[in-house]
């Protein structure tokens, strides 16, 4: 399918068509100024186009645009090469799409400026391919390549600004990334600005889009001026580049290649233009939309729209974090893979409206909830609102390890409970004058509350309807209140909603085969959180958790062993299976479960207790371990020892994870 095909599809023509003759009526019959325009024409007045600060940035990719492209603009060539020897040529011209534009005052010393509500993609992609198509064909001497592709590429001075030399000119994090390019004169030039090594099956550091574009140009180019994408004529790699090829290229490209520009009139709107086209090329995510509706917005109400995203979103387009830009990576929750900024709005969008808002309809939601207000909004105070609440996601996301709010963050994850975020987000952006202690009090509750449902294997599938419920109690009582907080999930009744007490949280730590369910990624948040439970003023280490590279350890080993070192366990019937059913039951309990770095656990894993207990004492530093000081060296670790340390364990438990106004269980009912 061609390029064009595939992003300028019958229903984006149709919309075309809907909003270039809507304004036709009975009694008017005036509409939008629209042109059909070529490569040439678009480019060669002194003009400026420009990307508005809201709008993303260039996502263009090799695969899915710029070979799809390239592939067009070489059959038109094809096409004017073959028509050019009929006595009667006719060139179809290729239609590239549409481009929306609206022009912007300027003073007598300035180009001309048009600012791109839609198209940016485009017409960034083309200054990058003319850029390619004049550094390789300067060379060739011809003087109408190398005048005619100057002209287009550069807007002639003098100017105040020496940017205003540039066609093209995107938003803040590309400005660099398109001077490299277009005034780089090679390929080399900038590979050599941009150098890469190969690790790991990839290259890094990975160059910025614009700069793969110019240099997948620069080599379709001059591969096809040497003839070796053509499969008519024998390859030719190390011939000199055509230069009657580059002509003809150029004249397909500047010529034969259509675009339908619209310049809008003071009454268009450019929000809904810009939503109407946008069902081709790279689909935009809700962040783009409510970026693009939120300084569109800021700009008709009068307010310093630069400064507005200098300071409130600048850092969610350039905040660097990992192997990339900080909010653009993909993270997973739940079913969901979107962006860092796209989960953020959803979960921030949530906690303002306080009822379900799916992941599909973000943008709309945000729009209505925007709107639903009788008086004008102050995008000013609410994007301030948003960039200071994104600081608490930003820990969410990347959790630190000596805040409470952190070590929540990081059992969160291993819960896979997202569904309260909107909550903790409200608390955090009320946190002003509360008391630290209520703070983290509250925090308290929550994971104890999802922790304990966890360990009593109790369902989540609730939680979203739960969370947003307390949130909204919360939000009409005022600020956060822990008080309310716990009379709130104390109030859940139900084994899909209720807030285990001490007797089922300690009968399901002591009793139940941990480590099979809820699993080893709980069960260590549960051993992490004894340890850190154990560890007191008196160590310095005391807000330091155990490293990621301790592992669970069955201090009875789950897998068989000789009967000599672990006795199979007694059983009413005398039946092998029965008692292999039971042992694993009992290794798998928390009382017979530690933690050990790896190397530790791998070589002492499945021999006898006499031969562990000695090592663990004297290389484990964890607390959690100093119990095994209390056996001697012929004692035995059997399913009576299991059920003692795991009766201790589940006190500190009880501990770690409070619950209100509950008498703890010194003797819970046996259990088999």
């Amino acid at each position: 399918m061609s390029f064009a095909r595939r992003f300028t599809n019958p229903e984006t023509l149709a919309r075309l068509d809907f909003l270039t003759n809507r304004k036709k009526t009975s009694g008017d019959e005036r509409t939008m100024k629209t042109n059909k325009i070529t490569v040439f024409d678009l480019f060669e007045k002194q003009r400026r186009y420009l990307v508005p600060i809201f709008q993303r940035g260039y996502v263009w990719t090799r695969d899915a645009q710029w070979e799809p492209l390239w592939q067009d603009l070489l059959d038109q060539a094809r096409e004017v090469r073959e028509q050019s020897a009929k006595p009667k040529p006719l060139v179809r011209k290729h239609f590239l799409g549409a481009i929306v534009l609206n022009q912007l005052p300027t003073t007598i010393k300035q180009a001309a400026a048009y600012e791109i509500i839609d198209g940016q993609q485009r017409l960034m992609t083309l200054q990058v391919l003319l850029a390619a198509l004049r550094d390789i064909t300067k060379p060739l001497g011809s003087d109408y390549l190398n005048i005619t592709l100057e002209r287009l590429t550069t807007n002639p001075g003098p100017f105040g600004d020496q940017d205003e030399r540039f066609k093209v000119w995107p938003t803040a994090a590309y400005h660099e990334d398109l001077r490299s390019v277009m005034k780089a004169g090679s390929a080399e030039a900038i590979k050599e600005k941009y150098p890469q090594r190969f690790h790991y099956r990839k290259w890094v550091p990975p160059r910025p889009p614009l700069v793969d574009a110019y240099l997948f140009f620069c080599e379709a180019i001059i591969t096809h001026l040497r003839g070796q994408a053509d499969a008519e004529e024998e390859p030719q790699p190390d011939a000199p580049p055509n230069s009657e090829r580059a002509e003809e290229l150029a004249g397909a490209i500047l010529r034969e290649v259509q675009l339908v520009a619209i310049e809008l009139e003071a009454e268009d709107d450019p929000q809904v233009i810009f939503e109407t086209l946008n069902a081709r090329g790279v689909p935009l995510e809700p962040s783009d939309l409510i970026r693009n509706f939120l300084f569109l917005y800021a700009s008709r109400h009068g307010e310093d729209v630069q400064t507005l995203y200098e300071h409130c979103w600048k850092d969610f387009d350039e905040a660097p974090g990992g192997s990339g830009k900080f909010w653009k990576q993909k993270e997973r929750q739940g079913r969901f893979l979107r962006s860092r900024l796209d989960l953020f709005l959803f979960h921030y969008l949530t906690y303002r409206v306080q009822h379900e808002v799916k992941m599909g309809h973000v943008y709309q939601e945000f729009r209505d909830w925007w709107n639903g207000e009788s008086e004008p909004r102050s995008v000013t105070e609410e994007l301030a609102a948003l960039h200071n609440s994104s600081k608490s996601f930003h820990a969410l996301l990347v959790p630190p390890s000596d805040t409470r709010l952190g070590i929540l963050a990081q059992r969160l994850r291993v819960l896979d409970t997202t569904t309260v975020y909107p909550l903790i987000l409200w608390m955090c952006d009320h946190r002003k004058g509360l008391a630290e202690e209520e703070f983290e009090g509250m925090l308290d509750d929550i994971e104890s509350y999802l922790v304990r449902r966890s360990v009593c294997d109790l369902t989540p599938k609730n939680y979203n309807r739960i969370f947003l419920a307390i949130l909204s109690k919360l939000c009409r009582e005022g600020p956060p209140n822990r008080l309310t907080l716990r009379r709130e999930l104390l109030a859940l009744k139900g084994e899909s909603s209720l807030w285990p007490n001490d007797e089922m949280f300690k009968e399901r730590l002591v009793y139940a085969p941990l480590y099979q369910r809820p699993g080893p990624k709980m069960t260590r948040v549960v051993l992490t959180a004894l340890e850190l439970g154990y560890r007191t003023s008196r160590q310095e280490y005391q807000n330091t958790p155990p490293g990621a590279s301790l592992t669970v350890e069955h201090i009875w080993p789950q897998s068989d062993t000789t009967q000599d070192d672990w006795p199979l366990p007694a059983v009413q019937e005398d039946n092998p299976i029965l008692r292999g059913l039971k042992r694993l039951e009992i290794v798998n309990r928390l009382g017979n479960l530690t933690l050990l770095t790896q190397p530790l656990n791998s070589q002492i894993s499945r021999g006898p207790f006499r031969l562990k207990r000695p090592e663990i004492t004297k290389q484990s530093l964890l607390s959690l371990n100093a119990y095994f000081q209390n056996f001697a060296d012929g004692d035995v670790w059997n399913e009576s020892t299991i059920l003692q340390r795991g009766l201790q364990l589940a006190e500190r438990a009880l501990n770690v994870w409070p619950y209100p106004q509950s008498t703890l269980v010194s003797n819970p009912p046996n259990v088999t």
